[in-house]
């Protein structure tokens, strides 16, 4: 299992998973002549409802999915790219959508990708989780805002333990137990410590 399996797994049980119902969601897909990608459907059967799947501008839940699938659908600017699934709004409240065969997850308009936002449902998984369990603060310590002088020396010393797959807003690292949050432009960064962390230092 990897770490960021292994992450995802210890926020999911600090946090209140709510499943969509078989029934309604393949009543949806089926009255609406929707196809979405295998990933994308087992992930609304698992967690399509749940509280973490919304935060600040973005909403990758089921209920607003039902809402938004065809707003403004006659708008060039709305079109979906081709063998692609809509799966929500992003944080920046940009839509997103879903490769059926890269499974790589994108912004997207005018029928085009625009910009690749995370390689996975996983990534996007954790991305979603982790806004919800640090706003609770599932940690012992967190030292935040922490100026970084030498990009090149933090990236040396980082960029082995980088959890990949999530390409905007921040870098996300794990060393030595910790859970470091860094900056797109490498800046600052945060450090958390222990709480929910420790079960992995157990595990290794």
């Amino acid at each position: 299992m990897t770490i960021l399996e292994q992450l995802i797994n210890l926020m999911l049980e600090k946090v209140e998973v709510t499943p969509v119902p078989k029934q309604e969601l393949d009543d949806f897909l089926l009255q609406n002549n929707i196809e979405i990608c295998d990933e994308h459907y087992k992930f609304l059967l698992k967690y399509g409802n749940s509280v973490f799947l919304k935060y600040g501008y973005a909403n990758l839940k089921f209920d607003y999915l039902k809402l938004t699938y065809f707003d403004d659908e006659n708008s060039e600017e709305s079109k979906l790219p081709d063998n692609c699934n809509y799966i929500g709004s992003d944080i920046s409240t940009d839509p997103l959508c879903i490769d059926f065969k890269t499974k790589k997850i994108y912004l997207f308009s005018y029928g085009e990708k625009d910009l690749l936002c995370y390689d996975g449902l996983n990534e996007l998984l954790f991305f979603s989780l982790f806004q919800l369990v640090a706003k609770k603060q599932y940690f012992d310590k967190i030292e935040k805002n922490i100026k970084i002088e030498d990009i090149e020396k933090f990236k040396s010393e980082y960029l082995d333990y980088e959890i990949k797959g999530i390409y905007l807003y921040n870098h996300y690292f794990f060393k030595d137990g910790k859970l470091i949050i860094c900056s797109e432009s490498f800046y600052s960064y945060n450090i958390y410590h222990g709480g929910i962390l420790i079960k992995l230092l157990m595990i290794e």
